[in-house]
């Protein structure tokens, strides 16, 4: 029998497949969903030394405390599985340890179950943690700040920007139009005990005026914009820091959507990822700092030279680091680099320097896989990349330029 096929399994990702391969040959119900449900048991289970499952009665049970105690995860607190299959499930999940390299184990689950159920879906490629550190190390966020993240995928950003200060309390803002990829960054932040994150479900490009015109129009995709929420939570002020990485693929061909952005008026479509530009600017306080990361064709192509322009008007740029072709692999090979911006709060100084890194380590090779730097550890920390060192000279240049970050 093929090793895959047993019930020994040392990795997560055998054991997410095998139980995938269970879900399919003997249950009709969404495969995802139930393994979804199975990973949270053992995940309480792991955290919480006193609950012990065994029968599928026992599960349930714990589903609804999870429930209770994790709102916002779960669609469904039973599972829809025989006891036999539910048997066989825990066969599978039982030798996996999700606490044994603390947080960093955890957070590495989270991201392969949102990427086996989205695939790449949408241009939307979870960002490996080494960039997810860079990003927060140079932005570096602090306890009094609020920070965003208008595509926050599993949270990684924002959570990351929550260890970094080891903020109490923090002001973080996460917004997706993904069910699913909400409900994981809620559980991120349940299973990180950070409280009062505000995690939505949004379609972070559409603004208000946009709304009205839909509704006049009788059309169904009437939704809530994150002006809606913020107004809701009675969060007046605009974000100090952003910090994310928007979808990649898509166009945007709805003329009311077209026309409520300045970089795309009077266009018949335009890139998703060219609106997320505009959109994060402008919920960006002046003064206020962002990360984002973006395909070469924003920075070089002529058909985004309007877009350029726009940025150098209402932004210091403050660096570009070029990222490897590997980094999103295996989901896509896309050329992609990171913008670092401060919202303008007075007219550009013809004087102004650009930091410039391009990274040669990608920290994985063609096919996906993290490449080490010995065989010591197989987690994040241990990944053989050179954004450490950029770092370095990028806050160098920083402290050179005054820069108060």
């Amino acid at each position: 029998m093929a090793k895959r096929k047993t019930t020994n399994i040392e990795t997560f990702d055998a054991a997410y497949r095998r139980l995938e391969e269970v879900m399919l040959a003997n249950s009709g119900e969404n495969e995802f969903e139930e393994i979804f449900k199975i990973v949270l048991i053992k995940l309480w289970e792991d955290l919480h030394n006193e609950y012990k499952v065994c029968t599928l009665d026992d599960a349930n049970d714990l589903l609804a405390l999870i429930d209770d105690k994790w709102p916002g995860v779960l669609i469904e607190k039973r599972l829809n599985i025989s006891d036999e299959q539910f048997s066989v499930c825990l066969d599978v999940i039982k030798s996996c340890s999700f606490v044994e390299d603390g947080y960093e184990g955890i957070d590495g689950i989270f991201e392969y179950i949102i990427s086996r159920e989205k695939k790449g879906a949408k241009g939307q490629f979870f960002t490996p943690r080494y960039l997810v550190d860079f990003c927060v190390n140079i932005l570096n966020p602090k306890a009094n700040e609020s920070i965003l993240d208008p595509a926050a995928g599993s949270g990684a950003f924002l959570y990351h920007a929550y260890l970094h200060g080891k903020i109490n309390g923090a002001d973080l803002w996460g917004f997706d139009f993904d069910n699913t990829a909400t409900r994981v960054a809620r559980l991120l932040m349940h299973v990180g005990a950070v409280e009062g994150a505000h995690i939505h479900k949004v379609n972070s490009l559409l603004k208000n005026n946009v709304r009205v015109s839909f509704f006049e129009k009788g059309l169904s995709e009437i939704s809530t914009t994150i002006e809606d929420i913020l107004r809701i939570e009675k969060k007046k002020d605009l974000f100090d820091v952003i910090i994310t990485n928007p979808p990649f693929a898509g166009e945007i061909i709805e003329p009311d959507i077209l026309e409520s952005y300045e970089i795309s008026y009077g266009k018949t479509r335009i890139e998703r990822d060219v609106l997320f530009v505009e959109r994060c600017i402008s919920l960006l306080k002046p003064g206020g700092r962002m990360a984002i990361v973006l395909p070469d064709n924003i920075f070089g192509s002529k058909d985004n030279e309007l877009l350029r322009r726009w940025i150098y008007d209402t932004c210091r740029v403050v660096g570009v680091v070029g990222i490897p072709r590997n980094s999103f692999m295996p989901h896509t090979a896309v050329k992609t680099s990171i913008l670092f911006l401060q919202k303008r709060e007075q007219q550009r100084n013809s004087t102004e320097e650009v930091f410039f890194g391009i990274s040669e380590l990608p920290g994985k090779d063609s096919r996906g896989n993290l490449l080490f730097k010995d065989e010591s550890s197989k987690t994040w920390k241990n990944v053989n990349h050179d954004l450490d060192q950029i770092a370095i000279e990028f806050k160098q240049f920083l402290n050179n330029e005054g820069f108060g970050w």
